[in-house]
């Protein structure tokens, strides 16, 4: 729902520019190809035994992604734009085992098994605003990034992790030139800020009522290629 409210959000932002000043406005819209790498600190405490797992992951992606956007030569060139990709990455699949008894008699406690950890980021969508650097085709461009973290594990101490949205800000900037009258191609790079993710666990311990915990510090970078057409 939040990612409906935000996107709907920026297509009235759209629609507002473009009545208000509709002789100066420009319409495009295109596809893109994009390159993200990507790095995560992570730590887990696991419930009743309060044991603590730190992870630093990097991961390199490639996907494809749709934008439109509205810009005004009434306020300098300024755009702004949405862009949604549906698939981002598959992350790879974990098994981890752990041998954990804690307590003695009927009040013990066996989280002894496989963890098996697995994922996916989907639903990426950008909201931004461009604008361009005088007529050299270069421009700047800041925005708000929100995906999907859909978590698929099969823990061991019974516990499931709920999905978890991403938010953050994003940077960047690229080049952009003409294909013929109304065609136009597009590369640039962003660097997005993701913002500290929390989630906890769906059961808590026996002993300290305590649940799994994960928290995680998360970044990125992209590199895009897009061709699209303008009206």
């Amino acid at each position: 729902m939040k990612k409906l409210n935000t996107i709907l959000a920026a297509v009235g932002a759209l629609l507002m520019l473009s009545v208000t000043s509709a002789n100066s406005v420009e319409f495009k819209a295109g596809v893109s190809a994009n390159g993200m790498a990507a790095y995560a600190n992570a730590k887990e405490t696991l419930k009743d035994s309060n044991r603590i797992t730190n992870e630093e992951a990097v991961l390199a992606t490639s996907f494809a992604s749709a934008f439109v956007e509205v810009s005004s030569e009434e306020i300098m060139g300024l755009g702004i734009g949405i862009s949604y990709a549906p698939e981002v990455v598959d992350l790879e699949k974990e098994t981890r085992t752990i041998q954990n008894v804690y307590g003695t008699g009927d009040s013990s406690v066996n989280d002894s098994g496989d963890q098996v950890l697995n994922g996916k980021v989907s639903d990426l969508a950008s909201i931004y605003l461009t604008m361009p650097i005088g007529d050299t085709g270069a421009y700047v461009k800041a925005g708000y990034i929100q995906a999907t973290l859909i978590t698929s594990e099969s823990l061991a101490t019974g516990s499931k992790y709920e999905d978890i949205d991403l938010t953050g800000t994003q940077i960047g900037g690229g080049v952009e030139g003409s294909l013929g009258d109304m065609a136009f191609w597009r590369a640039e790079g962003t660097m997005q800020m993701w913002e500290d993710i929390s989630a906890s666990g769906s059961e808590a311990g026996a002993s300290t009522g305590q649940k799994n915990k994960i928290t995680a510090e998360l970044g990125s970078v992209m590199g895009t290629v897009s061709v699209g057409m303008k009206f």
